[in-house]
């Protein structure tokens, strides 16, 4: 199977680069990043994504990884890092708040947010480990390491917040989830997960330190 999608895409390359129409690396600068297996492992162990295949396909890979080339690429990254996170943790705290049972539909959407708040405190703790000479006033840079820690966790928290969209697509308007303050907290918290991937691009095109 594996050996079929390979076969596959190396005929699509072929066939797409004689007719001159696709270019995935048109208009993308190049990070050079050394990249170990671990790098790409998820806050849980498991692998976060297969970088040959994201690699070429993600649009979203490709954001993160331009805006990467500068610090303030990075704590652009941050910046909506935290508002992720601040999101989640306030859905979670709405739904106490609202002061009915929660459905499985709820508490699915409450259990994906806690692996989405775990992330993000990986991806904040790394500015003050890995990535610390970010905050260096006299010499900022991104490194290389905080560079591939750094897009593998944020790769991985956009895969966990696209999950959690799809589970609050699952929670009914009608019935008794119906209740106006579970739907008014489940609207917010789309609405702001639903932008996360247009802001990783707004960062990917901070250029300057």
């Amino acid at each position: 199977m594996k050996f079929t999608l390979f076969a596959l895409l190396a005929a699509f390359c072929v066939l797409s680069v004689n007719a001159g129409t696709w270019q995935p690396l048109s208009g993308v600068p190049e990070i050079d990043m050394e990249f170990q297996p671990s790098d790409f492992a998820a806050v849980d162990g498991e692998v976060a994504f297969d970088p040959e295949l994201f690699g070429f396909f993600s649009a979203v890979w490709w954001s993160i990884k331009a805006a990467l080339r500068s610090v303030k690429g990075f704590n652009c990254i941050i910046k909506w890092v935290v508002g992720i996170q601040d999101s989640a943790l306030q859905y979670n705290a709405n739904i106490v708040q609202c002061g009915v049972d929660a459905t499985s539909d709820v508490t699915n959407l409450i259990n994906a947010n806690l692996k989405v708040i775990n992330t993000a405190s990986n991806i904040i703790n790394l500015k003050s480990t890995i990535c610390a000479r970010t905050e260096d006033a006299e010499q900022q840079s991104i490194t290389n390491s905080c560079a591939v820690k750094t897009l593998a966790q944020v790769f991985s928290l956009y895969k966990q917040v696209k999950s959690a969209i799809k589970l609050a697509k699952k929670i009914p308007q009608t019935g008794p989830n119906a209740v106006s303050c579970i739907s008014d907290a489940t609207n917010t918290l789309t609405s702001y997960y639903t932008q996360f991937p247009s802001n990783l691009k707004t960062c990917s095109k901070l250029t300057s330190k």
